[in-house]
């Protein structure tokens, strides 16, 4: 296995930066390249819709760009849910609430999914000053900034949370047409206003304030807080 890793020139830490270049093994090549976590996705994106080259150079990918990733985030969701319920011989289970830090919302699509297999949790989706999760729960805004906001948590200052495309097929009913249409709107103008049926599908009000002190929002069950 040969891997391959592109740090973001100027976006990490500098003991991020030292972990990857620091680490002297023949099958691991470190590319320092221009741009922000966006930028980076995508050409990775657009490689990997090329099945052919795909084929024939045997790649894959590590991050939530591959469905198997969030396969495996889907496992995180039930050990922590079974670690976390106060019982499980309670009919219906009892709720466990998870806070999920986010930026390209791979564990959040993770967790949409379990709930959807019938985990009985409520997700709470933790974002820093790159909030278009929080603008999409909130008010159906799936807009770019002006700019990444640079944050302490790099890993997280993202404006393009592709996972995102994946809850809204799951929202719509799983009607890959219309999230077509959606996606497509998005990359052209890098702005999208959710319609209000899928909106509402995504924001309806639960009990209790929000970390910034606002009445929150909700992916079924999720609530999406800066």
């Amino acid at each position: 296995v040969d891997i391959i890793v592109l740090l973001p020139k100027g976006h990490c830490s500098k003991i991020q930066e030292l972990q990857m270049t620091t680490l002297l093994k023949e099958n691991v090549h470190v590319f320092e390249v221009e741009g922000n976590s966006d930028e980076l996705d995508e050409p990775i994106k657009a490689v990997f819709a090329d099945e052919a080259f795909v084929k024939k150079h045997h790649l894959m990918s590590l991050n939530s760009i591959n469905w198997s990733r969030v396969l495996v985030q889907m496992a995180h969701h039930f050990f922590a849910y079974f670690r976390c319920a106060p019982s499980l011989d309670t009919h219906p289970l009892p709720p466990v609430e998870v806070v999920v830090p986010t930026g390209a919302a791979g564990n959040l699509a993770a967790g949409f999914i379990a709930q959807k297999m019938g985990l009985p949790i409520r997700l709470v989706v933790a974002v820093n000053r790159n909030d278009i999760i929080h603008r999409t729960v909130q008010q159906g805004d799936f807009s770019l900034s002006e700019a990444v906001k640079p944050t302490l948590a790099s890993a997280m200052d993202i404006q393009v949370p592709y996972n995102m495309e994946r809850i809204f097929w799951l929202l719509s009913g799983s009607d890959s047409q219309v999230t077509r249409v959606l996606m497509e709107q998005f990359e052209r103008t890098q702005s999208l206003k959710l319609p209000k049926e899928l909106h509402s599908k995504c924001s309806p009000v639960l009990p209790g304030p929000s970390l910034c002190g606002q009445v929150p929002g909700s992916c079924p069950g999720c609530r999406a807080v800066p």
